[in-house]
């Protein structure tokens, strides 16, 4: 019994001493590494406890917070401008407009009918009353960039009217037939409901003289100034306008315009939509001083939505003259609001 016991406790000594020298080999070889490498691991590790300061602890509430979300990414990439949203895909802000969809042809010709409607202040009787211009224009597109529609416009036709039988306004045909054509951009977009949507940007137009900010230029009130020209050709600086009824006078005035378009295009192809508008005269001349402050038309006492445009395709070969001549045929509903201004 007592050879059993020595025999095991000579073998528990032989392991031992066996653990003995693994344990002091491996000693060894981490004391013969290259100092610099172990300086590194060393700097390595401290700069992750480091690290690990500075990053915010993960809060689940954050999640939809993309500041913390762009701290986060710029921490662990340290590249401030890696993080934003053009870079790294944030689904928060995508909207179904950022995928790519079709737009209808638009390009080919059209006629645009514009009403303003407002109020003006009547020569004469002295009241303000309602009062309107009726425009149609012959509109070219000539080309289309996905939703970018480029356009050259012509004015056809150009009437006013005013809420009274004693009076009326009257705009011979030389004043739209001496306008300038204009050049237009207008924009397509689709609305939140799937509908196609139709844009044209604030445009001014300025009429028988030169400003070089129309926003916030005023009209100049000298009938001498460089700036004015006799955009008619009646010898008189100025566009012609005249008035009928208790008053027969007639002034030139110039004239500056504001549009804004926005609307949709409806199942037939045509594009509906309401105007937003501005207008300012000044007037340089005059045969009765009842007209020396003008009639201009103000958007004031107007319902918006009386304030609208229309676009329908025309044939191409159309001319200017064959747009004023079939307008009331062209839009029917408004020729019968306002019969006088379509004959």
């Amino acid at each position: 019994m007592e050879v059993v016991r020595r025999f095991r406790n000579h073998y528990l000594l032989y392991y031992y001493l066996l653990f003995l020298c693994i344990l002091g080999s491996c000693n060894l070889k981490n004391s013969n590494q290259n100092l610099e490498e172990r300086e590194g691991i060393e700097d390595i590790d401290e700069d992750f406890d480091e690290y690990d300061e500075d990053v915010p602890e993960f809060d689940e509430s954050n999640t939809d917070n993309d500041t913390v979300f762009d701290e986060r990414n710029d921490m662990e990439n340290n590249d401030p401008g890696i993080s934003t949203d053009e870079e790294i895909f944030d689904n928060d802000v995508l909207t179904d407009n950022d995928y790519d969809r079709d737009f209808p042809d638009m390009t080919g010709t059209w006629a645009n009918l514009t009403i303003f409607k407002g109020s003006s202040k009547v020569p004469y009787i002295g009241q303000t009353l309602p009062a309107w211009a009726i425009m149609v224009s012959k509109v070219d597109i000539f080309s289309q960039e996905e939703g970018i529609l480029s356009a050259h416009t012509e004015m056809c036709r150009l009437k006013t009217g005013v809420g009274t039988s004693l009076i009326s306004a009257e705009v011979p045909d030389s004043f739209a037939e001496s306008l300038d054509n204009v050049d237009k951009t207008f924009y397509l977009s689709y609305g939140e409901n799937g509908e196609i949507r139709f844009h044209q940007d604030k445009l001014w137009e300025v009429r028988s003289c030169t400003l070089d900010d129309p926003e916030n230029e005023p009209l100049p009130t000298d009938i001498n100034d460089e700036r004015v020209f006799d955009a008619d050709g009646t010898g008189i600086n100025g566009l012609k306008i005249m008035t009928k009824g208790v008053l027969n006078a007639e002034a030139e005035i110039l004239q500056k315009v504001s549009t804004i378009l926005d609307g949709v295009i409806d199942e037939n192809g045509e594009v509906h939509g309401i105007t937003t508008w501005y207008e300012a005269q000044s007037v340089m001349w005059y045969s009765n001083k009842a007209l020396k402050n003008g009639a201009p038309t103000s958007p004031a006492g107007a319902d918006p939505s009386e304030s609208v445009f229309i676009f329908k395709r025309i044939d191409p070969s159309w001319d200017c003259s064959i747009v004023k001549e079939k307008s009331a045929e062209l839009f029917p509903q408004q020729a019968e609001l306002y019969p006088k201004e379509f004959q």
